[in-house]
């Protein structure tokens, strides 16, 4: 058996100034195929020695198109060998391309009255009803279900009443979506969300076989984020402390005692705010307890109560149970708290936003307006970390599955790096004979 014929891909202008076709080429049994695959490219990005685009960072298109030159070159290859090595005619073989790659329909669905396939966008709808029905979180399907909203409301204004097939979601589209996101100026991580719950609806639809379709799959799919950070919102031991010994009453004081429990315990709001007697338990050896199941994660995890000197008398004036109240309530209580404690230390904020590339936004607001029932979990694991606790010891009482989760989650690997150069600067200064002056000077 001789050697299988091997797909050439050409530029129809190779020295063109702006992108050109790129069209198939295979020769076999004396015949010549030349087909129109319907891509564009610039010839600066074309590799013409490997018949491919370049590999360049951040250029998602160009893999799409390599992957659908692959796709081409295999499907080119499976017609070859199913018609006996070559035993058909130059237009059966188009027409065997074209319905390999779309552009026609299969005998057996033009013989059909239609598409009844569910349309995509009652997918969504049908899909997250499935997930009711099967008692997921209601944590859980309800990101599904806001972020189907948002994807229906872009195929509204973008696409009219016809909205879009599974077919139409690639990485066109997906530029699409990106472009809406940003006049609606999304923040990067809620925008990227909605990228990655329309890929994940589209997979369910693929493993339900209403669609065979790929175009929506590679690296690359959400934006990536920048660097740039702002300053973590966290309340310190000191803070923490301070918080313990404020004489309230009423309103504030159930705000005050809810915070301890939380930064106390480690727990997100959604275990922390529904503590009971059941939750804790005291050991044999008399050690008190903290037993909890994760609502989100389903993952068990223990904590001491005696970590911090404050926490068990709250527990103990409050029965061993989470005053009740709103996170709307506790959220405007805490801030109204915090600027009563005088915690009014100006901090960075940083936040970016989606767009073909993220943009980044920098402003500074009082420490006091920036806190929410989310500060007491971090505060928790940051408060460990800096009374030495190793990450493993506190993994397990947070709930983290890895230590890089944990570090990033943290975040003050920077700070306390930066930090220690200092102290040790100080203290260098400090053994000199005008150390004294020198360290004043900087603020010692």
């Amino acid at each position: 058996m001789g050697k299988l014929p091997k797909p050439r891909f050409n530029l129809k202008a190779p020295n063109a100034d702006s992108e050109t076709l790129i069209f198939l080429v295979l020769r076999y049994k004396g015949k010549r195929l030349q087909y129109s695959t319907g891509l564009n490219i610039h010839p600066q990005d074309w590799d013409g020695r490997a018949q491919r685009p370049f590999a360049r960072e951040r250029r998602n298109d160009l893999f799409v198109i390599k992957r659908k030159l692959d796709d081409l070159a295999t499907y080119c290859m499976d017609i070859f060998i199913a018609s006996e090595y070559g035993r058909i005619s130059l237009e059966a073989f188009k027409e065997e391309l074209d319905i390999k790659i779309g552009k026609t329909e299969t005998p057996e669905q033009e013989e059909g009255d239609s598409d009844d396939r569910i349309p995509f966008l009652k997918f969504l709808d049908l899909e997250i009803a499935e997930m009711k029905a099967a008692k997921m979180k209601r944590g859980s399907w309800k990101v599904f279900e806001t972020h189907a909203g948002r994807i229906k409301k872009f195929a509204a204004e973008v696409y009219g009443t016809r909205g879009f097939t599974y077919e139409d979601v690639d990485w066109n589209l997906r530029l699409k979506l990106i472009d809406w996101l940003a006049k609606q100026n999304t923040q990067l991580a809620y925008g990227n969300k909605t990228l990655k719950v329309l890929r994940q609806f589209l997979e369910r639809a693929r493993r339900k076989k209403l669609h065979s379709h790929t175009d929506y799959l590679g690296e690359g799919w959400v934006v990536s984020r920048k660097k740039a950070e702002g300053q973590l919102v966290t309340l310190s031991n000191d803070e923490l402390g301070i918080l313990a010994e404020m004489k309230l009453a009423g309103f504030l004081a159930k705000v005050r005692d809810i915070c301890l429990i939380g930064a106390g315990t480690g727990q997100r709001w959604s275990d922390f705010s529904r503590y009971s007697q059941d939750h804790f338990y005291r050991t044999l050896k008399g050690a008190t307890i903290l037993s909890v199941i994760s609502t989100k994660t389903d993952t068990p995890v223990k904590v001491p109560v005696n970590l911090f000197p404050w926490l068990l008398s709250v527990l103990e004036r409050n029965d061993y149970a989470t005053p009740k109240m709103s996170m709307q309530k506790f959220n405007d209580g805490l801030k109204q708290l915090c600027k009563l404690a005088g915690f009014d230390e100006r901090l960075l904020i940083v936040e970016q936003y989606i767009g073909r590339k993220a943009t980044v936004t920098k402003s500074f607001a009082h420490k006091y307006e920036l806190v929410s029932s989310h500060i007491c979990r971090r505060s928790f694991a940051t408060n460990l970390y800096r009374m030495g606790y190793s990450l493993a010891q506190i993994m397990p009482m947070t709930g983290h599955a890895t230590e890089s989760q944990l570090r990033q989650y943290i975040g003050i690997d920077g700070e306390m790096n930066a930090e220690e150069i200092a102290l040790n600067i100080m203290a260098q200064q400090s053994r000199q004979p005008d150390g004294g002056a020198k360290a004043k000077a900087l603020g010692a």
